[in-house]
């Protein structure tokens, strides 16, 4: 009993503060690098440097909780950029086939195209850090492998849209 009093004790000073806090204080790291990222290199870059920050700084950063609390709040200023670059190639995907409906309206299907690849990709996401999760077993480390996991992926997937817009005509 004791044991899991300590443990706990040793807990509550990173528990105590919620990854909505973590997000308010470290997301302009990711924020700024991602905006001043010029191209997909410098953006790939930017992954993992809030949560990298938040462990080091925070108190308790470094247990287990507090990997997985940073990873989190990272992942939400990802989702953020995945969701804006997902409505901005949803808009380009229009226009572009709107441009193509007259004359080819065979090809004009790139709103349907891209909208099923983000539901498969939200599949594969989930999926995978299941796996992931699922490696460590009963082990702590699933939770860092988890949190770490959606924090990659959602990156990578909002830089590939990034990408993805850059190189459509």
């Amino acid at each position: 009993m004791r044991h899991v009093l300590l443990a706990l004790l040793l807990l509550l000073p990173f528990g105590a503060r919620a990854e909505g806090e973590l997000y308010a204080r470290y997301g302009d790291i990711t924020r700024e690098c991602y905006q001043n990222a010029r191209d997909h290199d410098q953006r790939i870059a930017c992954i993992g440097r809030m949560a990298g920050r938040c462990m080091a700084e925070e108190q308790g950063g470094e247990t287990t909780l507090g990997m997985s609390m940073c990873a989190s709040a990272e992942t939400a200023v990802w989702d953020e950029f995945l969701k804006a670059e997902f409505g901005a190639a949803m808009r380009q995907a229009h226009e572009m086939d709107a441009e193509d409906a007259g004359s080819f309206p065979e090809f004009a299907r790139r709103v349907e195209s891209l909208r099923d690849a983000e539901r498969a990709w939200i599949g594969f996401r989930d999926a995978q850090c299941a796996f992931e999760y699922a490696q460590w077993g009963a082990g702590s480390m699933r939770h860092i492998a988890g949190a770490s996991c959606r924090q990659e992926l959602t990156a990578r997937r909002a830089i590939a849209l990034r990408d993805m817009q850059e190189i459509m005509p």
